[in-house]
């Protein structure tokens, strides 16, 4: 293998210098820092490894001076790995598309600032780290053949981003202090991180109907995120979409969690959402009812159908975190009673349950600013009704802060909740269910029926 890393005063590797292309597998660049051009490798049909990490002063990967064709590239089928992170100066790659044996994880372009268009990478790619660079829009259209599922962002100077992409689950876009708009994006995606963005100002949803919600999570320990801390600069109507399409996700969830019900106490990490956005007052509109401090009681509605149904709680926090800083970890706690009706529930009238809802910061921890609105929900919050007709609240907020060493409880300043009702499913329900994905059912308290879940603008 051509070993050239740490050649720092290298600038220019001509073809002729390489005398067996055919048989070439590895070569390594990496800190080149004066290297600026790479020679045609269009040859090089056996091609496994190349990295030019950290090769600072590399413009392009293949020389157009060679008269190289783009195409030619589809000759390194057996390309496993190319790590091009941290080349400060890299403005274009060439269409990676053909490179079917390119690995998911293997394509490494974090931290070249100058790379301005968005990467052609094959399609069977579901993990791309783009955090650091130079782009300044992304627009992603719908691509059923497309299998990308994590996008990572951070850091980067992005602008607008549109992503119509069904198969992407997470994105993360903290720290992109540039970033203004958030356009059309899946509206069930499992990770959506957007903290520090002081910038962005619009954030919209596509149509629910347009996508097909599928379970995310199958062991049900996972925790499904939509983050946007210190994003100061929301408008009133970005908002009022987040809030709609946290309750969405909730919706949909739930009927998940009522299939998973019995499973539930076995769980080590309880499946859980967690919205977080700025504010302080709580939407009338997606939470019925609502108190000006840490507790409150809600009436449950009667149950006129024929079946059993479960009652699954939304809760929403208002708290003030900005005395805390360097936060490694925040417990959402939530006590509650439920009294059953002329005696139900086995006459004992009462009982009594406690729901915690965790969230780590375990690569960067969190700084927040201000108040911040918290919507959260759990499997553990999924309870079979027994005749209850009214619910009584206590919340606390817990957190770890590093800046003080200590656990401290934080004061819930205002509080609402909002009650999904679902109808528990039969084994043939379950099997239709399956079948029809998104369509079944349910109602929650706001009107029998309605779910609440209206068009995102």
């Amino acid at each position: 293998m051509p070993n050239l890393s740490g050649a720092i005063n290298l600038e220019l590797l001509v073809a002729k210098a390489v005398k067996d292309f055919v048989n070439l597998r590895q070569i390594d660049f990496s800190g080149c820092v004066s290297l600026r051009k790479i020679p045609n490798l269009s040859r090089a049909i056996n091609l496994e490894y190349l990295d030019c990490c950290y090769c600072k002063s590399l413009v392009e990967l293949w020389n157009g001076d060679d008269c190289m064709d783009l195409v030619n590239l589809s000759r390194a089928i057996n390309l496993e790995i190319l790590d091009c992170s941290n080349c400060k100066s890299l403005v274009e790659l060439p269409c990676l598309h053909h490179l079917a044996s390119l690995h998911v994880d293997c394509l490494r372009l974090n931290g070249c600032y100058s790379l301005k268009k968005f990467p052609q990478v094959p399609r069977h790619f579901c993990c791309l780290d783009l955090s650091e660079t130079g782009l300044e829009e992304v627009s992603l259209p719908f691509d059923p053949l497309c299998n990308l599922q994590h996008l990572e962002m951070s850091g980067s100077v992005v602008k607008n981003v549109s992503i119509k992409l069904e198969s992407l689950l997470e994105l993360n876009l903290n720290g992109c202090p540039k970033v203004e708009l958030l356009s059309e994006l899946p509206p069930y995606l499992k990770v959506l991180s957007v903290k520090d963005c002081t910038s962005l100002e619009k954030v919209s949803f596509a149509h629910q109907n347009l996508y097909q919600f599928d379970s995310l999570g199958d062991e049900g320990d996972d925790v499904f995120c939509m983050l946007f801390c210190n994003c100061f600069n929301l408008n009133q109507e970005s908002t009022k979409n987040i809030e709609a399409n946290a309750m969405l996700k909730i919706g949909s969830l739930a009927k998940e969690w009522e299939a998973s019900y019995c499973r539930k106490y076995f769980l080590h990490n309880p499946q859980s959402l967690i919205c977080c956005f700025p504010g302080n007052k709580i939407s009338a509109n997606k939470l019925k009812y609502r108190s000006l401090n840490s507790s409150l009681s809600s009436k449950i509605s009667k149950n006129r159908g024929s079946r059993s149904r479960f009652l699954v709680f939304s809760i929403c926090l208002v708290a003030n975190l900005a005395f805390y800083r360097d936060v490694l970890r925040v417990r959402y706690i939530c006590e509650y009673q439920l009294t059953a009706a002329g005696g139900g529930n086995g006459g004992s009238g009462c009982e009594n349950f406690s729901s915690e809802i965790s969230h780590f910061s375990l690569l960067e921890l969190d700084k927040y600013m201000d108040y911040h609105m918290f919507i959260l929900s759990s499997i553990d919050m999924v309870i079979e009704d027994k005749n209850y007709e009214e619910a009584s609240f206590k919340f606390y907020i817990r957190l770890s802060d590093l800046g003080i060493g200590g656990k401290e409880y934080i004061k819930v300043e205002r509080c609402g909740v909002h009650v999904f009702y679902v109808d528990k499913k039969s084994d043939t329900d379950a099997t239709e269910k399956r079948v029809a994905g998104n369509k079944s059912s349910f109602s929650h308290d706001g009107g029998e029926g309605d779910g609440g879940l209206k068009r995102l603008k």
